[in-house]
C-alpha cells in the first residue's frame, strides 16, 4: 500500500515546508467551497485565453491584455510567456464588473476579468484545476499518513561507515545549529573517514555505502526505503556522531527533541 502511495506520490508531489525550523509539511487551508458553473471535461487541451485584467493578490499588480495559458494536466498557469504555479483551492465567480462588462472571477492568488463569451470555457478549465488538485491533496494526505504510520529501523554501523555521505541537507535553524558548526563537523568526519581508508563524500556518490539523515523531518519509512533502494545503508546524523566519537561537537538533545515534536504534530495532523 505504501510504496503504490509512494509512486504516486512521487508523480504528484506538491512543495512541502515543516513546523519549528521551517512552517509544516502539511499546510492548513481555508474551507472555502468553489462555485462550480459547468460540467468538468474527461479530457482536457491546452487552454488559451486573451483576458483584459488579470490582478496579482500577492504584489497588486494589474496586468492588461494577458496572454493566459492553461497546459493540460499540470498545476501552472503561464501568463505572458511566465510560467506561475495555479492554486485553484476555489475558484469564485464575484460578480460582473462595475461597468458590466466582465465576469469576475477570484482564485487564491489571482483575479481575472472574463468576457462572457470566455466565461464558460474558464470556468470549466479552472474548476478542472481546482478537482484535480483537492484530489491530489487527497493523494498526498494518505501518502502521509502511511508513511508516518510505517515503522522502520536504521541499519547497524559497520566499518562502511567510513565510505558516507550527509543525506537531506535541510531543515537548520537555531534550535538545531549552525551551518558553520555543520561544516566543521563536516571536516572532522572526511579527516576520520580517510584515515580508516575510507571517503567522505559531500553530496550522494555511487562509491558510498551509508547515507547519514541530517534532516529531522526526513527520517521517514518512504525516505529511508528510497536510499536503501539506492544501495546504502541509512543511519541519522546523530548516531553517526556518536560512532565517530564527535558527539561533543553538536547538541544532539536538540535535534532529537526537533524530531520528537515534528512526529507528534504530524501524528496529529495526519496519524488519525
Amino acid at each position: 500500500m505504501l510504496k503504490k502511495l509512494f509512486s504516486m506520490f512521487s508523480k504528484n508531489k506538491e512543495k512541502n515546508s515543516l513546523q519549528g525550523c521551517k512552517d509544516e509539511s502539511a499546510e492548513e487551508v481555508s474551507a472555502v467551497s468553489g462555485q462550480k458553473v459547468d460540467t468538468v471535461p474527461e479530457k482536457v487541451d491546452d487552454e488559451v485565453f486573451t483576458v483584459d485584467f488579470v490582478s496579482i493578490r500577492e504584489s497588486g499588480e494589474t496586468i492588461k491584455k494577458a496572454e493566459v495559458i492553461f497546459p493540460a494536466n499540470n498545476q501552472y498557469i503561464i501568463i505572458n510567456g511566465e510560467k506561475i504555479y495555479f492554486d485553484a483551492y476555489y475558484v469564485r465567480d464575484e460578480g460582473m464588473s462595475s461597468d458590466n462588462l466582465y465576469h469576475r472571477i477570484a482564485t487564491p492568488d489571482f483575479k481575472f476579468w472574463i468576457l462572457p463569451k470566455d466565461y464558460k470555457r474558464f470556468m470549466s478549465i479552472a474548476n478542472y484545476r481546482h478537482d484535480m488538485l483537492i484530489k491530489n491533496r487527497k493523494k498526498r494526505d494518505e501518502f502521509i499518513k502511511a508513511d508516518i504510520n510505517t515503522s522502520f529501523e536504521y541499519d547497524p554501523i559497520d566499518e562502511d561507515i567510513y565510505k558516507c555521505f550527509i543525506a537531506n541537507k535541510t531543515g537548520m535553524c537555531d534550535a538545531i545549529g549552525t551551518w558553520e558548526q555543520f561544516s566543521k563537523v563536516e571536516e572532522q568526519i572526511a579527516k576520520i573517514c580517510e584515515k580508516n581508508n575510507g571517503k567522505y563524500f559531500k553530496t550522494q556518490a555511487k562509491a558510498a555505502k551509508f547515507a547519514i539523515i541530517f534532516d529531522y523531518a526526513r527520517r521517514t519509512y518512504s525516505n529511508v526505503t528510497s536510499l536503501r533502494e539506492k544501495g546504502y545503508k541509512v543511519t541519522t546524523f546523530e548516531a553517526a556522531l556518536e560512532f565517530f566519537g564527535l558527539s561533543y561537537m553538536w547538541n544532539i538533545k536538540n535535534i532529537k527533541k526537533m524530531e520528537n515534536e515534528h512526529k507528534k504534530f504530524m501524528k496529529e495532523r495526519y496519524g488519525n
